[in-house]
């Protein structure tokens, strides 16, 4: 007799069998993509951060910036120097085992990286040099406090709402005495030399102006002892020589969200910076090609002598008017300026004269006491905007008998480096950050390995373009970016 039996249980757990051994090995696979997906990427990560880790070191050490110099050192420089390192760096990370040489080893993934491209970079140079400055601002907000800031503001306050820096005494008092003497010559009177029982006379207070004028104002307001650097540059291979013949590296702009290019703050925040890493006359960068760097930025002439003599006109100028004004502003003083020339008008039998006389004295006075004022500030000290009755350093006598000796007795207000502060936070803003750059060229060329240095090959930030591929030939792509936060 032969028995029957039913197979249902069978069928039915080979049927289900199939089905999970399907989703068995769908998740098997998808393990697998996600594995290689994974070591991509973190291949990719790797790169990318050994990358930026090959910043600049001479730059960080003098101007305490992250840029990668896409030269390495080289002549010439690019993009592709960059894509080859990065290349270098992701085929070690790809098989990191390959160093230890052992037998059958082999991985299953078998991930390989048959395509890279940077697609897009940032320069220090790009977007009118916002690049580099908004990596000097964040430094400078992470590091220092933002007290000097508010006085830097309320300095430039004063000199604008004063309109110091437009006035020009010397031009006017110049002016003025040219018209005083014609007049006198049209009325014929030649005894210019003579004096009161006090000294004054017009012959003596005439001298001195020409003295001012005509000595050489460095010469006349440089500290005793001291020296001026004899440092000249080639601007030719500079960048901002570069720049405005369009020969520079060009990328996709400033990345940073945060910086604002038009925030007066992130302005002032800039000078500093400038004035905390570059030198001066009163702080020289002696490592630098030129010493006095601020006032290269400022003015821009190839060696510190033409710098500083500018630098030395301008300070002159500005501390002029100041004094100027001041004296204008003190009733008494110009009441005995008044007096004076009156008196001195009178000897001339000129006394309709007087009050042109009176303009011409108040001016050079004002000159003579900037003259001491630039000498002091030259020498380390300090000197007020706007200077109270105290702390002037000529009187009126002095300038009524011509013994000016420019002597400085009053030391509180604002340092030389404190007046550079203002005119960096006055001048124009592409100007300066321009010229800043050209400072890090003439910089890093002089130190071992970077002759060939350019601030225009020095990138911030990039995005790169990955592709990968696995054993089975699948592919995986994406992008990376990184910046210097």
């Amino acid at each position: 007799m032969q028995t029957r039996y039913n197979a249902y249980l069978t069928v039915y757990l080979s049927l289900i069998f199939g089905i999970v051994l399907s989703l068995l090995f769908v998740l098997i696979e998808g393990a697998a993509a996600g594995a290689v997906r994974a070591q991509a990427e973190l291949v990719a990560d790797l790169g990318v951060d050994s990358i930026f880790a090959e910043y600049h070191r001479e730059l960080l050490d003098q101007y305490k910036l992250f840029f990668i110099d896409s030269s390495y050192g080289g002549k010439n420089g690019g993009i592709g120097m960059v894509e080859t390192h990065l290349s270098d760096y992701m085929s070690y990370n790809i098989t990191p085992d390959n160093d230890l040489f052992l037998p059958g080893e082999h991985t299953l993934l078998k991930l390989r990286n048959p395509y890279l491209e940077i697609d897009e970079v940032s320069y220090a140079s790009d977007d009118q040099c916002m690049v580099w400055k908004a990596q000097a601002v964040q430094y400078m907000k992470a590091v220092y406090g933002g007290d000097v800031l508010t006085r830097v503001q309320e300095h430039i306050d004063i000199v604008q709402s004063n309109n110091l820096t437009e006035k020009d005494v010397y031009g006017e008092i110049a002016a003025q005495k040219r018209e005083f003497d014609e007049s006198l010559k049209q009325k014929e009177i030649q005894e210019v030399g003579a004096e009161s029982e006090e000294g004054y006379s017009y012959q003596k207070v005439s001298g001195l102006f020409d003295a001012i004028a005509g000595e050489g104002l460095l010469k006349l307001v440089l500290p005793t002892g001291k020296t001026v650097s004899g440092a000249v540059m080639d601007a030719g291979p500079y960048f901002s020589a570069r720049k405005k013949n369009g020969k520079i590296n060009e990328g996709t702009r400033l990345q940073n969200n945060t910086y604002k290019p038009d925030a007066l703050i992130d302005e002032l925040i800039f000078g500093e910076y400038l004035i905390k890493m570059y030198g001066c006359y009163t702080q020289p960068k002696e490592k630098g090609l030129l010493k006095y760097q601020n006032e290269y930025i400022l003015y821009g002439f190839n060696s510190d002598a033409a710098n500083l003599r500018r630098s030395v006109e301008v300070l002159f100028a500005l501390r002029a008017a100041a004094n100027l004004s001041s004296l204008y502003a003190d009733s008494t003083r110009k009441s005995e300026v008044d007096l004076a020339a009156l008196i001195i008008c009178s000897l001339l039998l000129a006394p309709e004269f007087s009050d042109v006389l009176s303009a011409i004295i108040l001016g050079i006075w004002a000159l003579a006491e900037a003259v001491s004022d630039v000498h002091q500030l030259l020498d380390g000290g300090r000197i007020s905007l706007i200077k109270g009755h105290k702390e002037w350093n000529t009187s009126l006598t002095e300038i009524l008998t011509g013994n000016f000796h420019g002597n400085s007795t009053h030391n509180k207000g604002l340092s030389y480096q404190d007046y550079l502060r203002v005119l960096l936070g006055l001048m124009n803003k592409e100007r300066k950050v321009t010229r800043s750059l050209d400072i890090v060229e003439m910089d890093l060329r002089q130190t071992d390995g970077n002759q060939h240095f350019r601030i225009d090959r020095c990138i911030d930030y990039i995005k790169v373009h990955f592709g990968f591929e696995d054993a089975n030939g699948h592919d995986f792509v994406f992008y990376k970016k990184m910046c210097y936060e």
